[in-house]
């Protein structure tokens, strides 16, 4: 996959709600039985760019929290009262995670809300790091273990991901992940990485 420029990269991200994404609908009309229900939340996909691809940026979860201990994420967290909308939810919890000031980042329309088997609702934020230095990581050890890079154009091709059949209220659901170097991408952020992947594909189609 040629290496995107910034503006095509902005000119993707600013359409990509648009696109269809066939398999995250199909999981979210299995799952948004209650959506009014739906504990609220943001992550952010925050696209950097390292002198010479686009990469992404991720986290390995802390062992010391209650929920989902090691697990691959993206950066974000439960919407609070404070939020004006989930954009900011996004950028203040990314923040937090991983001291890149929410100022660095250029933000881009959301992409429709995930449903998850735990109750939450959550809405993926595209965003673009837009500061002329390289960011200064500064993960908080109480939710991050780890924060690592995966290149852009590894998560835009489908043919890198695989299936993994989950069970949930008596049925098997086809699930994506996403395997990288010894990290192990699984659950509802590969199924937002495989979304964003599905719409890169409508992209490419309708921008030549």
């Amino acid at each position: 996959m040629k290496s995107m420029t910034q503006p095509q990269l902005a000119a993707f991200l600013n359409c990509a709600a648009t696109y269809p994404a066939s398999l995250e609908a199909l999981r979210n009309r299995l799952l948004d039985s209650n959506p009014e229900r739906a504990r609220k939340a943001a992550v952010l996909l925050p696209c950097l760019h390292d002198g010479n691809q686009w990469q992404l940026l991720l986290t390995r979860r802390s062992e010391q929290l209650r929920h989902h201990t090691g697990q691959i994420s993206l950066p974000g967290g439960g919407r609070e009262k404070h939020d004006k909308d989930f954009t900011q939810t996004a950028l203040r919890e990314t923040e937090e995670e991983t001291g890149i000031p929410s100022a660095a980042w250029q933000t881009f329309p959301q992409l429709p809300p995930h449903y998850t088997p735990s109750g939450y609702e959550v809405h993926p934020v595209p965003a673009i790091y837009t500061a002329a230095q390289p960011p200064l990581l500064l993960p908080d050890s109480n939710e991050v273990a780890e924060i690592f890079y995966i290149p852009l154009s590894v998560v835009l091709n489908p043919e890198n991901y695989a299936e993994r059949i989950l069970h949930f209220n008596g049925s098997n659901l086809a699930s994506p992940t996403l395997p990288y170097l010894h990290y192990d991408i699984w659950g509802l952020t590969a199924i937002i990485l495989y979304g964003l992947a599905e719409r890169y594909q409508h992209h490419r189609q309708y921008a030549v």
